[in-house]
C-alpha cells in the first residue's frame, strides 16, 4: 500500500469491548508466513498489494521477501526428489478432523489424541514449511532461529515437533485462498469470509437490516450442500475451491507420506478451527471421515479469543487494523463457524462424529477421553493407549492457564450474548 491516506474505517456496528494496543510493528518472529515460497508471495502480493500498509510493515515485508527465495531453494529440492513419490501417494480414507471454534480446546485435544500411534498429524515444521519440509526435516530444530518455544497467547509449549494445524499450510500454499488473510490483512476481513464455506453456485441477494448492516441469518440465504439456508458471504467462486482443495490434498499427501512413505495404515488426525464450517464440504471428499467437535462457554471463548489477538495478532500483520476490525473478526467467525456447524452436522453419521465440552475436558482429562474413545467405536485402543496419555497429562502438571486479570464488561457480555446466542442456545450455555 502507498505510504498516503489510509482508508476509513465503516462506521462501529457494536461498541469497543476488546483491548487495541498497536505494537510490534518490527516483529518477524511467529510469522504465518515464515515458509512461503516466492511464487507463492508474488502471487498474494499482486492480488493485495494495494492493501498492504508498506511504510509501517516495511520489516516483516523485507523479511518475508527473503524468506520466500530460501524456502524456494527448498521446495524445488523437494518437488525433485520427492515430488513423483508425494504424487502418487494415497491417503487413509478415514480421517479424523478435530473441529470447533479458536480457544475452545482444540489444540488440547489435538496433543492429546496424537498420542495414540494410530494417527499421523502435521507439525509445526512441516505446517510452517510446507514446500519443503520433506527435504529440510534435518535442520527443523533450527526453526527456534524464527518461532517462541511457547505460544504467545497462552505460553503452551511449542516445537518444531508439536502438532499443528493443516490451513496455516494451505494458506500459504494456495497464496491466501484462507479464512485466515484476516490476520495480515485485518481490514479486508469481509472479502475472505467466502473461504470459509467455500460454497458455489448462485450467490443470494443481500437484505439490510433496519440498522444498514447486512442480516445474518436464514432471510439472506440460498441452499448449502446440505440443503439448508447458506449466508452469501458462504459462497465463493469455482476457481477458489480448487486452489483450496489442489492445496490441501497435496499437503496431506506430504503428511502421510512424511509418515508411511507409500503407506496408508495410520489415520489422519487434522485440526484446524476453520474446518468448523467445512463439515459438509470435508464429507464430499471423505465420506469416511470423523469429526469431534470442541466445545467451551461463549464469554470464555470470546475473552480469550480477544487475549489471543492482543498477544499475538500484532506479529502477523500487513496491513494495520482499527479496534472494530479485530473485534468483527472475532465476533462474525464465532457466529458463522457455529451456524455452519449446526446446518452441516446432522448429515454425518452416528459413530463418526461426538462433541467434547472443554470444561469436562479440563475437569476429569481421563474420564472424557475414554467416553470420546468409546462414543466413537475405539473402546479396545484406549486401555492400549492410557499410558500415553497419563505421562502426557503428568507433564502438564506444571501448566498453567491464562489467568485474567479482569473480567468481561457487562458491555462486552452483553454483545456476546447478543452475537452468539445461538451458540448459548444450541450447546445449553447460561
Amino acid at each position: 500500500r502507498a505510504c498516503g491516506t489510509r482508508e476509513m474505517a465503516p462506521s462501529p456496528r457494536e461498541p469497543d469491548i476488546i483491548d487495541h494496543r498497536p505494537r510490534d510493528f518490527w516483529s518477524v518472529k511467529n510469522h504465518p508466513l515464515s515458509g512461503i515460497t516466492a511464487v507463492q508471495w508474488a502471487r498474494l502480493c499482486w492480488r493485495h498489494f494495494r492493501d498492504i500498509d508498506v511504510c509501517t510493515y516495511w520489516p516483516r515485508l523485507v523479511f518475508l521477501t527473503i524468506m520466500s527465495l530460501l524456502n524456494t531453494c527448498g521446495a524445488l529440492v523437494d518437488t525433485l526428489v520427492y515430488g513423483a513419490a508425494v504424487r502418487k501417494q494415497p491417503l487413509n480414507d478415514e480421517p479424523v478432523f478435530i473441529i470447533g471454534h479458536p480457544r475452545t480446546g482444540t489444540t488440547h485435544l489435538h496433543n492429546l489424541l496424537s498420542k495414540d500411534d494410530r494417527f499421523v498429524c502435521a507439525t509445526t515444521f512441516s505446517v510452517g514449511f510446507p514446500s519443503s519440509c520433506l527435504c529440510l526435516r534435518a535442520i527443523a530444530p533450527l526453526m527456534g532461529l524464527i518461532m517462541d518455544n511457547k505460544r504467545p497467547m497462552d505460553d503452551m509449549a511449542l516445537g518444531w515437533d508439536t502438532p499443528q494445524e493443516d490451513e496455516l499450510a494451505v494458506n500459504m500454499m494456495s497464496g491466501g485462498v484462507s479464512p485466515y488473510m484476516p490476520l495480515l490483512l485485518p481490514r479486508k476481513e469481509k472479502s475472505f469470509r467466502k473461504y470459509y464455506r467455500f460454497l458455489t453456485g448462485a450467490v443470494p441477494a443481500e437484505p439490510k437490516k433496519n440498522d444498514g448492516s447486512t442480516a445474518l441469518k436464514s432471510d439472506n440465504a440460498t441452499r448449502t450442500r446440505g440443503g439448508k439456508a447458506a449466508a452469501s458471504d458462504d459462497y465463493c467462486d469455482p476457481q477458489s475451491l480448487l486452489a483450496w482443495k489442489t492445496s490441501f490434498l497435496h499437503f496431506l499427501k506430504k503428511t502421510q507420506y512424511a509418515a508411511e512413505k507409500g503407506a496408508t495404515r495410520k489415520r489422519l488426525l487434522l485440526k484446524s478451527p476453520v474446518h468448523t464450517a467445512r463439515v459438509a464440504l470435508l464429507r464430499e471428499m471423505f465420506p469416511k471421515a470423523t469429526f469431534i467437535f470442541v466445545h467451551r462457554h461463549p464469554c470464555a471463548v470470546f475473552q480469550s479469543a480477544a487475549h489471543m489477538a492482543d498477544a499475538y495478532y500484532w506479529q502477523c500483520y500487513l496491513q494495520k487494523p482499527t479496534v472494530q476490525d479485530t473485534q468483527e473478526f472475532i465476533l462474525y467467525q464465532g457466529a458463522l463457524l457455529h451456524r455452519a456447524y449446526m446446518e452441516d452436522i446432522s448429515g454425518v453419521d452416528e459413530g463418526r462424529k461426538t462433541e467434547v465440552r472443554f470444561e469436562d475436558l479440563d475437569g476429569d482429562l481421563l474420564e472424557t477421553v475414554q467416553k470420546l474413545y468409546e462414543d466413537l467405536g475405539w473402546r479396545e485402543h484406549f486401555e492400549r493407549t492410557k499410558p500415553t496419555l497419563l505421562r502426557y497429562q503428568s507433564s502438564l502438571k506444571d501448566f498453567k492457564k491464562n489467568a485474567f486479570t479482569r473480567e468481561l464488561s457487562a458491555e462486552a457480555v452483553a454483545v456476546v450474548r447478543r452475537r452468539w446466542r445461538q451458540w448459548f442456545d444450541d450447546l445449553g450455555y447460561q
